[in-house]
């Protein structure tokens, strides 16, 4: 594949994301260098915000994927994708400055707290050597006509044995999550949630639209 056709490929998917959602908000940042981006995955947009969300920061995404998945959806390699027998070839990108993207869970799972973690995020982190992020997603319904995408991102410790590397970087995705969860619960539906910054602007609501042409209308609305 071209490097012209990988491009439209991933402004597809980027323009998937821009157009389906409300917006994506982020709080934390991803460090430099080669990471480990460690995420729950709890639903379908969460591969598609990882690539947008890296995209637009100038990195360089490698997403971790089930071989069922890389072999029924071949594409996905031109954009970043390698099977779970690839681990050479995701360690490699990973050392050449490539942020890997790793659901610990394994699959895709209900959006409550995160479920038993595999060691491969805390093993890889240990091996590039690579920094180890925790990133929380969560797909929200909230007052809009769109869903909102909110990221949370913290650095964890990759010193130490993985399996007390896995056990931290769990423990700090559930808090994370449950403190989203929480936030969520007592926020204005029609606000953002308070402390994230806006980093992708998707779609508006048509009363959001309304609102916006009302100020052009020849004419004063009553």
């Amino acid at each position: 594949m071209t490097d012209a056709r990988r491009s439209m490929m991933l402004a597809a998917l980027r323009l998937t994301v821009r157009g389906g959602l409300a917006g994506v908000w982020v709080r934390g940042q991803l460090p430099a260098g080669p990471v480990v981006w460690a995420a729950s995955h709890h639903s379908w947009w969460d591969p598609l915000i990882a690539g947008e969300l890296l995209a637009g920061a100038g990195r360089r995404m490698v997403l971790l994927a089930d071989l069922a998945n890389v072999r029924q959806y071949r594409f996905a390699r031109r954009v970043g994708a390698v099977g779970t027998d690839e681990l050479r070839t995701a360690l490699a990108a990973v050392r050449g400055g490539a942020v890997l993207v790793i659901y610990p869970e394994g699959r895709l799972l209900p959006a409550g707290p995160p479920g038993p973690f595999a060691p491969g995020a805390a093993w890889t982190a240990a091996r590039a050597p690579a920094r180890l992020c925790s990133v929380a997603v969560r797909v929200l319904m909230r007052g809009g006509q769109y869903p909102e995408a909110y990221v949370v991102i913290s650095e964890v410790g990759a010193a130490g044995p993985p399996p007390e590397v896995t056990g931290r970087l769990r423990r700090q995705l559930r808090d994370d999550l449950a403190a989203l969860d929480q936030l969520n619960a007592r926020a204005e539906p029609r606000q953002p949630l308070p402390g994230f910054a806006r980093a992708v602007r998707g779609r508006r609501s048509w009363d959001e639209r309304v609102d916006a042409a009302r100020g052009m209308l020849p004419w004063s609305p009553r």
